[in-house]
Parts: structure tokens; sequence; C-alpha cells
């Protein structure tokens, strides 16, 4: 397979193809054009250039020989259109493999898993390694230990797994967020997201005991980190918190997103009277209205890095299960704002 035939089958240029390969944000051309040429690489095998494979790996096998093949396995998420955070990451996943001389040949979610019986209702293909992305359950972990001799697991909790694991550690980040919204002079602060074996909100609950924060139950809403548990917790939140908070943590930005929206309707005025911050800085949040305070997770280095980890693994360069932790960002922008002294 060439980058000729993919365009052709694509119905795009040789040069849309490419660009759309290597586009360092997955912003070139339009999401169908994009998810269109992607499947086709997926669907045939793709892998560029074997001889700089080769070289790039340094590794035994022969220029001629099959390239490896990884499968991308979704952890806490149906789909990625559920959640754009781990789409781009994957994203980044399948453009670091084409980059190395691999190719992500399969990809489904831990829930295609057949709970009782742990037997995929789609064919797996042998595979070399898998990346899981996001947190799953003790089952999903047997059923992937059993299928897959080399992992990696992506994410922002650390698992108890002998696993390779890339970690942008979420209990830093929102710590990191409620300093800044603290440092803004807000006491009175809001929770949306989950609560069991989560550790944003272990880092939440904490920095209120800490800092002596507001610690009135009734501002915790207890929600699915996605955008209909977004929109639901910004409900229960203006039903149920009297008065409202000054300032929300939501555990995503889609969640925020989702939850500026049902504020908004409320006539809630976003951040003049609730400022917003969450955590990841997907690509949508620099284009929401107002623009999303938030914690840059890396996710271009989160996908690089559990690649190269996975690859070093299956060529054994390391044995014991490595941790990998990330940095994390505060991306300061419209959504959150002092609060006035005197109120």
């Amino acid at each position: 397979m060439t980058l000729k035939e993919i365009a052709v089958l694509a119905g795009v240029s040789v040069s849309t193809v490419s660009r759309i390969i290597n586009s360092p944000d997955d912003s070139f051309a339009r999401k169908e054009v994009r998810e269109r040429v992607w499947a086709i690489i997926k669907e045939t095998g793709y892998v560029p250039n074997q001889s700089a494979r080769a070289l790039k790996l340094k590794q035994n096998r022969s220029a001629s020989s099959n390239p490896y093949t990884l499968t991308c396995i979704l952890g806490r998420t149906k789909t990625l259109e559920d959640n754009p955070f781990f789409a781009q990451v994957a994203r980044s996943i399948e453009q670091q493999a084409l980059n190395l001389g691999c190719c992500v040949c399969h990809s489904y979610s831990i829930f295609d898993v057949d709970s009782a019986g742990l037997q995929l209702r789609t064919n797996t293909p042998e595979t070399d390694g898998a990346i899981v992305l996001g947190r799953f359950s003790a089952e999903a972990m047997s059923y992937i230990d059993k299928h897959y001799r080399n992992k990696v697991y992506v994410g922002r909790n650390v698992m108890d797994c002998n696993w390779d694991q890339v970690i942008c550690d979420g209990y830093s980040a929102t710590k990191i967020a409620l300093e800044y919204l603290i440092s803004c002079g807000h006491k009175r602060i809001g929770y949306l997201g989950e609560s069991v074996n989560e550790v944003r909100y272990q880092a939440f609950s904490d920095m209120v005991t800490k800092h002596g924060l507001d610690s009135d139950g009734n501002l915790v809403c207890r929600c699915q980190q996605n955008g209909d548990g977004g929109y639901m917790g910004a409900d229960k939140m203006i039903k149920q918190a009297k008065p409202l908070p000054t300032a929300i943590f939501c555990a995503t930005d889609i969640t925020a997103i989702a939850a500026v929206r049902r504020f908004s309707e409320e006539g809630i005025k976003i951040p003049s009277q609730l400022s917003v911050i969450s955590m990841d800085n997907i690509e949508l949040s620099a284009y929401v209205s107002p623009m999303l305070t938030t914690v840059e997770m890396p996710i271009v280095e989160l996908g690089n890095i559990a690649v190269q980890t996975l690859l070093d693994r299956i060529n054994k360069r390391h044995r014991l299960p490595m941790k990998i932790f990330l940095p994390n960002k505060l991306m300061i922008r419209e959504s959150v704002v002092k609060y006035p002294a005197s109120t």
C-alpha cells in the first residue's frame, strides 16, 4: 500500500494524505476527511518506508519482514467520540506508530468485551502489543493480560498493575487548578466529576481541607466525566447549591464545556457570576466562549512516549515496569476571574 493508493481510496490528493498523517495537532482537512484517511490506513495496515523503520528502531527484524502491529484499547469510554481527550491521544499514537514504521491495526473499547465470558464481539488480529487508554477494571486487566504480552497504560491515574505506564497526574493537575482559583480569591468552590477511585476528587477534597474552603456537601455534584454528565451535573448544582459557588472545578474540559452551556441557559454569566476551570486542554477548549481556563495535559507527548515505551518493551530494552510521569501546565484564558474581596 502506498500514499497514492490511499489517496485514491479516500478520494483526495496524495499531498492531503501526507499532511493529514503528519499534522502535529490533527487539524489538517475536515474531520470526516481525516477519519476516512485514518480508517483506510488502519484497514490496509499501511506502513511507510520499511527501510527507514528498521533504522529508527534498530531492531533485529529485516527491513523486508512484517512491521510491528499494535492495538489501541479504550479503557473507560465506549467510543472516541465520547472522549475528545483520548481521541486526540489515540490519533497521536497512530501518527507516532507510522513515524516509527508500525501500524495500529486494531482499536476497540473494553466495553466491547462480554463481561460474562470476556469474549470479544469482534475478531482481534494478532498484535505485538497493546496501548490502553484510561482506567479499567480488574476483570478487564485479567483479559488484557491473557491476550497481550506487551502492554502500556496511558492515563491520569496510576494503576495497580505491573505494566509500563505513561501518566499525566490528575491529582497534581487538580491541585494546580484549585490553587489558581484560591489565588483569585475563591473560597466557595464546586466540583463536577466522578468521586469513586478518582484522584481528581481526592485532590479536591484535600485542597478543601488544607485551605479551609467551604465544605458544603451541596458543592459536590457527582457525574460522568463527559458532555452529558457535565450538563446534568451543572443542572444538579443549580438546584442544590444555595447559594451557587463562586467558582467550579470540572474534571474534564468536555464536562466543563457542557456545564457552561447549562449555566448559560439558566442566565448565569460565565465568568462574571461563576468562574469555571477544568483540565485536559483539548482542542475545543480554546474555541468555546468564553475560552476555557484549563490545566493542559501533554496530549501529543502522551501518545508519542506510549508508542516508544511499547516498542522498547517489545524489543526487550527494559524489563522492570516503567512509570513515566509527564508534566502539566496551567492555561489561563477567559473563564476564571478574580473574586471581589468586598463580596
